[in-house]
């Protein structure tokens, strides 16, 4: 029926159109585009039955607080100014021109500046770095500042404590002293590196991060470096977020409620980025892999992703993955803190056991 309805609209607007080229020859031809603009079909929104509203209603329905709340709340403060603007248009502000990408692990020019952003645009990723030259950054900063149309958010940037770490090569200072933590791709990446961990001789990610190499990853750090008996260490939880998907990690015995955990965090990042209280389906696509595998570094599992079953879990010796995609907003509003907002909420739904 919809099929014979939409050739029907069809066969009913050409008629249309030739009716005016036969009645008004002389119609401007702007007139005759505006026209057909006007009539012309165009896809409908994703809705309730689209992939993006399946995955969105099932989300609503796995997403439940813990029957146990949090009676305590550590409060960190780490401020600072977060300046938003076109990357490109401040590289052309700062009078650089295109050039051949090139990662650098600290920054010490304008140049090391306009290679690096060209390096990690080209594979679509994000990354953080160190300029070493005061003056300069400065100088950077004020003309970043001050570019027309810039937004100003107040931030913080504990992310680069985690990289201070780990290009000191000593993790041994930072697991004990933590319980659960938060990384992105380029953190994940970084950790393995410092230490010659699994597929460390990547030197960054081509595309979205595989879901395989960053399981091997996070079960390498909670396995060599998180709680046991022969271990004085706290680490029992990572949240890993990248772009397209989610993954939370847990040593088995410590937490519950982590399918909703990592449901709302991914949620989350779907409706902030979008500056919408709820998903609004229309504005966010999903983009995760609809097969990966659950590791690289031994047999894994093959997983076909299903929109009406939308977290996936699996199992590796002591150690529970949790896997969901995430809605990617199509055009963001705002993506500053949005990984604290997603680390923020999947605490928040996360269920600590009592004797831990």
């Amino acid at each position: 029926m919809a099929l014979w309805r939409g050739s029907a609209y069809a066969g009913f607007l050409a008629l249309a159109v030739g009716c005016v080229f036969l009645l008004e020859p002389q119609l401007p031809s702007s007139a005759l585009r505006s026209l057909w603009s006007s009539l012309q079909l165009r896809p409908a929104p994703p809705g309730p039955g689209s992939p993006e509203g399946r995955l969105a209603a099932a989300w609503d329905a796995l997403i439940v607080r813990p029957a146990r709340r949090w009676r305590r709340v550590a409060v960190g403060v780490n401020a600072c100014v977060d300046v938003v603007l076109s990357g490109v248009k401040l590289l052309q502000a700062l009078g650089l021109n295109p050039g051949n990408g090139k990662d650098h692990s600290i920054l010490h020019s304008r140049n090391d500046l306009e290679e690096a952003f060209i390096h990690f645009m080209g594979k679509g990723a994000a990354a953080e770095r160190f300029f070493s030259d005061k003056e300069t950054f400065h100088d950077i900063a004020q003309i970043a500042s001050e570019f027309p149309g810039a937004q100003h958010y107040v931030g913080g940037n504990a992310a680069l404590i985690g990289q201070k770490f780990a290009a000191n090569s000593d993790l041994k200072q930072v697991f004990p002293a933590v319980t659960s933590l938060g990384l992105n791709e380029q953190e994940l990446l970084f950790l393995s590196q410092a230490v010659s961990g699994p597929h460390s001789s990547l030197s960054s990610w081509n595309g979205v991060p595989d879901v395989g190499v960053v399981s091997d990853i996070l079960f390498w750090i909670l396995k060599e470096h998180g709680k046991s008996n022969s271990r004085a260490s706290d680490l029992t939880r990572i949240h890993f977020h990248t772009l397209v998907y989610h993954i939370l990690a847990t040593v088995d015995g410590h937490w519950a409620n982590q399918l909703a955990a990592v449901a709302a965090g991914a949620r989350v990042a779907g409706t902030q980025a979008c500056a919408t209280e709820t998903v609004d389906t229309s504005r966010v696509s999903l983009k995760a892999p609809r097969e990966f595998l659950t590791s690289r570094s031994e047999a894994g599992s093959r997983v076909t992703l299903n929109p009406d079953e939308p977290v996936v879990e699996w199992h590796r010796d002591g150690v529970s993955f949790h896997f969901t995609p995430v809605l990617v907003c199509k055009d963001p509003v705002r993506t500053v803190g949005l990984g604290d907002a997603i680390s923020a909420e999947g605490l928040f739904y996360s269920e600590v056991h009592p004797y831990y």
